[in-house]
């Protein structure tokens, strides 16, 4: 069976990306084309959630985004228990961004480059629990959010984009409602901490540079995860 772990949000629509990992083995998934918060809403799809399907690998599937497959004949049923999603984190899990990212991403260099990939392009990370924060940055009309936080060997990352879709919709309701302290109480209690560090798709940043951007794709805080996510 598959576990789903991600649901990715993008900025400019509403495709939403999935990524799920076997109980068994922890290989990671990305199923294409990319399904839209539709079709999320209609099969209340969450992570946790528990997946069957026939996975067609891509065979063109090209470093860092080896995970992209197809899948067929998938039904989605019930969640498995926050215990057991949390274990499936926990042995999915390295160290630190490093580890994740063959040393290229580092606090100074959030991107791959495109000309030298790494093996994988989504790695789950254990963080220390108290180092978790959110910043609001007014960029225009927009209100965006960024996340800190210092992974397990002690290297802290700042202003990392949030693209974890439920977590997200969570912080921004406390945001828009004045709440940022509570939200703050609520990241500073959790007891052990994951995030889905992800690579973006191919893009070039308004300075010309060209690669792979790390965002958190996931951020879970345990215990509670599933009562405070989505």
């Amino acid at each position: 069976m598959l576990v789903l772990t991600d649901l990715t949000r993008f900025n400019d629509s509403d495709n939403v990306c999935m990524a799920l990992l076997d109980e068994d083995d922890c290989t990671c998934y990305r199923p294409l084309p990319y399904e839209n918060l539709d079709f999320v809403a209609f099969r209340n799809i969450r992570p946790g959630i528990i997946v069957s399907a026939d996975i067609l690998p891509y065979e063109n599937a090209s470093s860092p985004h080896v995970e992209d497959c197809t899948f067929e004949n998938d039904v989605w049923l019930d969640c498995i228990e926050e215990e057991d999603f949390k274990d499936l984190l926990e042995r999915s899990a390295v160290d630190s961004i490093a580890d994740a990212f063959e040393g290229i991403v580092t606090p100074k260099n959030r991107c791959v480059p495109a000309e030298s990939p790494c093996a994988h392009s989504i790695r789950t990370i254990r963080v220390k629990p108290k180092s978790v924060s959110i910043t609001v940055v007014n960029s225009g009309e927009d209100v965006k959010l960024r996340l800190a936080f210092t992974d397990k060997n002690g290297v802290k990352f700042r202003h990392t984009p949030i693209a974890d879709l439920c977590f997200h919709r969570m912080a921004m309701e406390y945001v828009m409602q004045g709440r940022l302290d509570e939200l703050e109480a609520l990241l500073a209690g959790g007891e052990e901490v994951y995030i889905r560090a992800g690579l973006s798709r191919l893009y070039t940043s308004k300075s010309g540079k060209q690669g792979f951007w790390m965002q958190a794709n996931g951020v879970y805080i345990f215990p509670g995860y599933y009562s405070d996510g989505c």
